[in-house]
């Protein structure tokens, strides 16, 4: 059987890899994913602007689609534009929902006239699909009243995810002391992933704790942190983007992991099924502090006003580890699940 992954942006998503790794297991399954032959990639914050080239990207990606041949196609949401080309042509399809496309509409460019084409269009997508994956179980009951299958696919590490350096050599390398603490923060540096919050952590707890915050990550709040590195050099480090295969030293050396957002429509969506640092900080069982996302027994969940406070205790010890997950252990299991149910699904002659 054929199948073809398709979104607007195979490179940027490493859960693609992860999928593929799992369906090379699964005896006459050849995976292939879209690669989109025309794409811009919008800069600048005018509205219109973003409007536009999103509507252009979409448009010449949904032409892709009408040609695109496979047994089954997997395809990822946001847009759920992408799906209607195989709607229209009666293809059979998964799709993977990793979130609600009319919120981010609605986010991104307000309560306008897109937010109910969004609508519908989201709600064609998740109605003609053969069923659905989740990154999270968050999900499930924003698509409940569609009565398709679900399989949740959380979106954990692979066991090849391991520190390649070890914990001790790897915070001497970077001039910690051996009564320092290390507080880590991975992520782009934008108001969305809260990194606008790290100031006002730091400074609470500078005087507090013989700690080192390290920032793993860029974005346009890089200037800004740089402002404030210089400000406490002693206290921030700021690494800037690093190889993603060498995330993992930075967080193996870690005491305290943050995962800081600022509450939104889609804070009960988030957990660490679907928050790809989330997962990689519970694949070494660090003491996680969070905010602006939903609850969990892995993590620290506290208000914003609060997080430094949160950082403080896990710095006391205060707080439980995560508990290590991997893909393997997890989601691997859900995939071979999901291609048994399409097999007792579908003719012999389909797969």
């Amino acid at each position: 059987m054929k199948v073809v992954y398709v979104t607007l942006d195979p490179f940027k998503y490493p859960r693609i890899k992860k999928i593929a790794s799992s369906l090379k297991k699964i005896n006459g399954i050849n995976f292939e994913f879209m690669i989109p032959k025309f794409r811009i990639v919008p800069h600048g914050s005018s509205r219109f602007k973003r409007l536009f080239l999103a509507v252009v990207n979409y448009l010449t990606v949904f032409l892709q689609v009408f040609f695109l041949k496979a047994d089954l196609f997997w395809v990822a949401n946001c847009p759920d534009i992408l799906a209607i080309p195989l709607v229209l042509r009666r293809k059979k399809y998964l799709l993977e929902y990793r979130s609600p496309w009319s919120i981010e509409v609605e986010e991104e460019f307000g309560k306008g006239p897109w937010v109910q084409p969004a609508t519908i269009i989201e709600k064609t997508a998740l109605r003609n699909a053969l069923a659905i994956t989740l990154t999270t179980s968050k999900l499930q009951n924003r698509i409940s009243a569609f009565g398709k299958p679900n399989f949740v696919i959380p979106n954990f590490s692979t066991k090849t995810f391991e520190a390649s350096i070890d914990t001790n050599d790897f915070r001497r390398k970077h001039g910690v002391k051996n009564d320092e603490k290390i507080v880590l923060f991975v992520g782009k540096l934008t108001h969305v992933e809260g990194a606008d919050m790290l100031p006002e952590i730091i400074d609470q707890i500078k005087e507090k704790a013989e700690c080192v915050f390290w920032v793993i990550g860029s974005g346009p709040l890089l200037p800004f942190l740089k402002t404030f590195e210089k400000k406490f050099r002693n206290k921030i480090k700021l690494f800037g983007w690093v190889p993603h295969e060498e995330v993992s030293n930075f967080i193996n050396a870690a005491d305290v992991c943050l995962a800081p957002r600022h509450t939104s429509k889609y804070s009960l969506f988030y957990n660490e099924e679907g928050l790809n640092k989330v997962a990689e900080y519970i694949f070494f069982g660090k003491p996680i502090v969070a905010c602006g996302i939903a609850e969990s027994s892995q993590y620290l969940l506290v208000k914003e006003k609060e997080i430094a406070e949160g950082t403080l205790r896990a710095l006391k010890g205060e707080i439980p580890a995560s508990i290590p997950k991997t893909w393997e252990e997890q989601s691997e299991k859900k995939i071979f699940e999901l291609f048994s149910w399409l097999r007792s699904r579908l003719n012999t002659s389909d797969v």
